[in-house]
């Protein structure tokens, strides 16, 4: 068990530290204006930078509020909060598997674990909505807008 102040800052710190990683990052994109409108990293940019603020802002509050979190305690292990780390645990996974299985079968089996975690229970409701949702992602990118997601590795 741990207090409200000292889980800010260790929330506030990696806050900062991914939008940091998420400025560096996007600004090797280009950041630029061109006559075409911003470079690519822009808006990656502008987000990472918007992380970072929220991070000194959790920070500021933090001190302004010392006493108050000081009182506050935190529990780590309930089951809510136990729902929510499996849930990490699977966007962690989809991160992972997406490069080796491709996006499309990725996404199918993380929204399938999503909905099931989440109290889905009927199979033809999950599968009915992870197959529509696919079919929608593909049909707008790929054949719209002409963007491709990630393939297996054994395709490419």
């Amino acid at each position: 068990m741990t207090n409200m102040e000292m889980s800010n800052y260790v929330i506030a710190f990696i806050a900062a530290l991914v939008g940091a990683a998420i400025s560096y990052t996007s600004y090797g994109y280009g950041i630029e204006m061109s006559m075409f409108g911003p470079g690519a990293g822009f808006w990656p940019f502008i987000l990472g930078v918007a992380l970072m603020a929220v991070a000194a802002l959790l920070v500021f509050d933090t001190l302004r509020n010392k006493k108050t979190f000081q009182e506050q305690q935190v529990i780590l292990i309930t089951v809510d909060n136990v729902l929510v780390y499996k849930m990490m645990a699977g966007v962690i996974a989809y991160v992972i598997v997406l490069p080796i299985i491709g996006f499309y079968l990725a996404t199918i089996l993380f929204l399938a674990s999503a909905m099931y975690l989440l109290g889905a229970r009927k199979l033809p409701l999950i599968a009915s909505v992870t197959l529509i949702f696919n079919a929608v992602i593909y049909v707008v990118f790929d054949e719209l807008l002409s963007l491709s997601f990630p393939l297996p590795f054994f395709i490419e």
